[in-house]
């Protein structure tokens, strides 16, 4: 999480106690560290059939008797590096590069030590089920017993919930139609620097926890911002406040091209 990132959670969410990570995501990366993800994401994921990629590391006998459905089986055990070797040549290179790879054990040092030497040898986006099926279960999400195979033969969608690609938001930002409304939620510092879309709906994030009502729920809304990030949780708190046809564009400012972005201010900051 970023400084801005705890502002938004504090402001925007309402979350009193929030820290966050001063050396930043790419120092953890460059570090030898672990990533985790949640069983809420994962349930998300299946729910919006996004690209993901499901390992169980356990024995044969123990991910037959019960696992996470839609898991392959990659025993890791004492042969751990031939495990991520086999694992390697089962991914497609579209795979290795568009899906999220979550990897879980009942061992949490089993799943770290084969996630590190993925990480290092194979596929740099990785990641750990935090807490393993134990967890997942104590969530109420369901399991699966039988057989598994070894066979990776899921795709799923690339985009978040959601998500505006670039090129699309850019058809509509050159002459947003009647019934849309651009929601920029990026800073006055930004807005100055950068400039704005013409005709946009001016409300940096910061200020949104006292401005909902300013956006129109009967028309289309496309949130944006200068990397998607803080649209993406402007979108979250429209779609939890009942806004039915909202989108974010999931992309950065620097994408744009440059005839879209006017100088000055359109609409009240």
């Amino acid at each position: 999480m970023s400084p801005h990132f705890a502002r938004v959670a504090k402001e925007v969410y309402g979350y009193k106690n929030v820290k966050y990570m001063v050396a930043g995501h790419m120092t953890w990366q460059s570090g030898i560290n672990a990533y985790y993800t949640e069983p809420e994401f994962l349930k998300m994921a299946q729910d919006e059939n996004l690209a993901h990629i499901l390992v169980d590391l356990r024995s044969p006998d123990k991910a037959a008797k019960e696992h996470i459905k839609g898991a392959v089986s990659f025993p890791a055990g004492d042969n751990l590096e031939d495990a991520a070797r086999a694992l390697s040549k089962a991914l497609s290179k579209k795979q290795k590069k568009s899906a999220r790879i979550i990897y879980y054990s009942d061992d949490p040092e089993v799943a770290e030590r084969f996630h590190l030497t993925m990480r290092a040898n194979y596929v740099e986006d990785g990641y750990i089920l935090n807490g393993g099926i134990a967890a997942w279960k104590t969530k109420g999400y369901p399991v699966a017993s039988g057989p598994m195979g070894d066979k990776i033969t899921y795709e799923g969608k690339t985009t978040l919930p959601g998500a505006m690609t670039i090129p699309d938001f850019e058809k509509i930002a050159r002459s947003i139609p009647d019934d849309t409304v651009v929601v920029d939620v990026r800073s006055p510092s930004e807005w100055s620097k950068t400039g704005i879309v013409p005709g946009a709906l001016l409300i940096p994030i910061d200020t949104m926890n006292r401005r909902w009502s300013e956006v129109p729920k009967e028309k289309k809304i496309i949130v944006h911002c200068a990397a998607g990030n803080r649209a993406l949780q402007v979108w979250r708190g429209l779609k939890d406040k009942g806004y039915q046809n909202v989108s974010w564009v999931d992309g950065k400012l620097d994408k744009f091209s440059k005839d879209i972005l006017k100088n000055g201010l359109y609409g009240k900051p």
